[in-house]
């Protein structure tokens, strides 16, 4: 039924009604407020007022769907029928399941028993089966010839066995026992057999002892615990090595792997202990190169021969065994060099006498390395560069220790003390040559040295002040500079002697690189002690070249004096002088020569700039300044006795010298590429022209000095033109603004030579 609008409000009046709201949500607390503001009979009246609401409203729906509520309730009766005949048929079809059930279960029951006895059945029949061939089999084992063919027999035994359980049947008992014991002693015996047969390289016993293990499907398990076996005899030999001093007492490994390892050795008090006597450290290498080379070599040699005959062989090897046979040798090789890296670990804490004399004999014991390496000479037994690496540190601690004791409480620095430093680092080298890793690590050590001997020696030189000064005689600074930086050369020259004498393979190691390298910094010193005489030397020479313009006699018609002029002949005696005093006693040659031929490269280019900057100038002045091309060669031949290594320079002195006395039309005939360049012909075309085309550096209002300082800070020829070519154009402007009927003859020379080497400068940039 739906209820009406009417129906709705009632309801809604009394669920917001106060009163009926305690009671419809069941608020016990409410209720009990309730009783404190109504009496009982209060509540019961209100309470009576609400049902009475809710009765009418209810016979009033019962009234609005009176003929509903009957269609419903004829419904529900027939519903009730048609429920009661279902009830029956599921009663019937309930019957009629166990009945069926009944015909099935007692058939299953059955069949299921009939199952269980033919499964037992079968079980039985398969065991007599298996008995049968068992004991088929077992007759074969009374009848095999070899033991490969006992082994062949027993994998086949062992596989009927681990098929069916044949050991609670009693009449097979004694043949099982039997089988055991034939495979205990042949597995016994084959191990036995093969490490001797190893041992002694036999190769027909090995190959043998190999087959039995390959037909018992047992071979992959007996190689790894023939590496296994081997790792504890290693691990055994250097324990041995640590802990005994008598070399004599060290024995061999049982090969045969009949007696335990433990038992071999010597009882308790018996084993000399090391100790840090006088002989002790003879006896721990004597022990050393047993082991490595006694030991280690003899199982080497077994794995190599176990590996050929395992490889090499008739065999008809499991791609499982065969993978293990050709990885053996790098197993065997890998444990050992493992077995070695935690020995010399763990000698820090258990043995540290030990673990010290191995520090410091590391060379020693890198060199029983390779000899090892050398005498197997087979690739996978190569020692890693990581096993000796725990006793890296101390050894090259050690070095370090020795080259700083030569240097502390060294201020100053001399021969002696750099005999010492080079004796020591000799020492070092030749002891740490046998391993190259060792030998760039002790090197970098020796750098560290040598970098510690330039700082001892740098907080003795003197720079600035007085020390740059070239008139006079060497001031006390200078000659100590002069000390130092012969000091360095000695040292530069003792570690040449040191490189050379360690041999043609170290000279061209990489170590040997670094070492070279390590002394430049030092020659790093020396050039700046010589920079700033040589700077000095190139101010003054500056000078003197510049006083050319001073020179009398360049402006006139007929040559004034014979001989070399004022400047050149007093750039002569100051470069004499200042090189004798001050340059030559360096015993750095080849710096020196290099220096010098710096210093003249610069003079020569200093005189060309100068002379073609010379003006107003003759063609008496022209023939002394060609006059002076031949006396300043002779000037410089103190500093550069051949100046034909010189090249370019050179070839453009000699050429400066053709030039001076050229007509300007000669002059721009010249190549643009020759030995002297396009920017000095033309300024020496400006040295024929008349007051009013002045030098370029004369338009741009700057002095002689100016310019030269402009040309060294702008070195690239198209620059130097580009001035040049400013000149001319505020030449052409003045010509412009004074209204002169005609430029200068020189200047359609000039303009013709100026835009060629433009154009030869444009074709050589792109």
């Amino acid at each position: 039924m739906t209820m009406d609008s009417e129906t709705l409000k009632t309801c809604e009046t009394i669920e917001k009604d106060e009163f009926f709201s305690v009671f419809l949500q069941d608020k016990q607390e409410e209720k009990a407020k309730l009783a404190t503001k109504m009496t009982i009979t209060d509540q019961i009246g209100k309470l009576s007022e609400g049902l009475e609401k809710v009765s009418a409203q209810l016979q009033t729906q019962v009234r609005d769907q009176y003929g509903t509520l009957l269609f419903q309730a004829n419904q529900a009766g027939r519903l009730n029928a048609a429920v009661g005949s279902v009830s029956g048929h599921i009663e019937r079809l309930k019957a009629s399941a166990d009945r069926l059930k009944k015909m099935v279960n007692v058939p299953y029951e059955q069949t299921e028993t009939q199952t269980k006895i033919l499964a037992r059945l079968h079980e039985l029949s398969h065991l007599l089966r298996q008995s049968g061939r068992f004991l088929h089999v077992y007759q074969r084992l009374e009848g095999a010839p070899g033991l490969a063919d006992q082994a062949s027999v027993i994998y086949e035994l062992d596989c009927l066995m681990d098929d069916v359980d044949l050991t609670g049947i009693d009449f097979l008992r004694e043949e099982i026992g039997a089988v055991k014991a034939v495979k205990a002693r042949l597995v016994q015996t084959a191990h036995r057999d093969l490490f001797q047969s190893i041992q002694g390289e036999k190769e027909d016993e090995t190959k043998n002892c190999l087959r039995i293990f390959l037909n018992m499907k047992t071979l992959g398990k007996c190689l790894e615990n023939i590496l296994e076996t081997y790792q504890r005899y290693i691990k055994d030999s250097i324990k041995e090595c640590f802990t005994t001093s008598d070399i004599s007492k060290l024995r061999k490994s049982d090969p045969s792997g009949t007696k335990d390892r433990s038992e071999q050795t010597r009882g308790p008090g018996k084993a000399p202990v090391l100790t840090s006597s006088t002989n002790f450290r003879s006896k721990l290498w004597q022990a050393l190169e047993w082991l490595f080379l006694d030991e280690f070599h003899s199982y080497c040699q077994q794995i190599i021969f176990l590996q050929r005959c395992l490889l090499y062989s008739d065999l008809a090897l499991t791609d499982d065994c065969k993978r293990m046979a050709e990885t053996i040798g790098s197993n065997f090789w890998t444990n050992l060099t493992r077995q070695l890296t935690t020995s010399f670990a763990n000698a820090q804490s258990n043995t540290p006498h030990v673990y010290q004399a191995l520090q410091q004999g590391l060379p020693k014991l890198l060199s029983v390395a390779r000899g090892l390496e050398k005498k197997l000479d087979h690739g996978p037994f190569v020692f890693d560069e990581q096993v000796f690496a725990s006793l890296e540190a101390g050894y090259l601690e050690k070095c370090a220790n020795n080259l700083k004791m030569v240097l502390v409480d060294i201020e100053f620095p001399n021969q002696e003390v750099i005999d010492a430093v080079v004796r020591v680092a000799s020492t070092e080298l030749n002891a740490a040559i046998v391993d190259d890793r060792l030998t760039r690590q002790v090197t970098d050590v020796i750098c560290v040295s040598n970098k510690d001997l330039w700082n001892r020696i740098e907080r003795n030189v003197k720079l600035g002040g007085d020390t740059q000064q070239v008139l006079d005689n060497p001031n006390a600074a200078q000659s100590q500079n002069i000390t130092l930086a012969n000091i360095i050369f000695y040292h530069q020259e003792a570690i040449g002697r040191l490189i050379r004498n360690l041999g043609t393979k170290f000279s061209a190691s990489p170590s040997a690189s670094k070492l070279k390298q390590s002394l430049n910094e030092g020659r790093t010193i020396t050039l700046t002690i010589m920079q700033q005489l040589i700077g000095s030397i190139h101010s003054a020479v500056n000078i003197i070249l510049l006083s050319m313009h001073r020179e009398p006699g360049l402006n006139t018609a007929t040559i004034t004096a014979a001989g070399p002029s004022f400047y050149v002949q007093e750039l002569q005696d100051f470069l004499l002088r200042s090189w004798n005093s001050h340059i030559a006693p360096f015993s750095d040659k080849t710096t020196i020569e290099e220096c010098g031929l710096n210093l003249a490269r610069r003079c020569i280019e200093l005189f060309v700039q100068n002379a073609a900057l010379c003006r107003p100038i003759s063609m008496a002045g022209r023939l002394r300044l060609k006059s002076d091309c031949h006396h300043l060669e002779q000037a410089l031949k103190p500093i550069v006795p051949d100046l034909t290594v010189l090249g370019k320079n050179f070839r453009m002195l000699r050429a400066m010298s053709t030039l001076l006395n050229a007509s300007p039309e000669d002059l721009v005939k010249q190549e643009k590429d020759g030995a002297v360049p396009p920017y000095i012909v033309l300024f020496l075309l400006f040295g024929f022209a008349g007051s009013d085309l002045a030098s370029p550096h004369i338009t741009a209002g700057w002095s002689n000095e100016k310019l030269l300082q402009w040309l060294e800070s702008h070195t690239a020829e198209r620059d130097r033109l580009e001035l040049i070519t400013g000149a001319l154009q505020k030449y052409r402007a003045v010509v412009r603004q004074k209204n002169i009927s005609q430029y200068d003859v020189i200047y359609p020379l000039i303009t013709q030579y100026l835009d060629e080497s433009i154009a030869d400068s444009n074709k050589g940039s792109d």
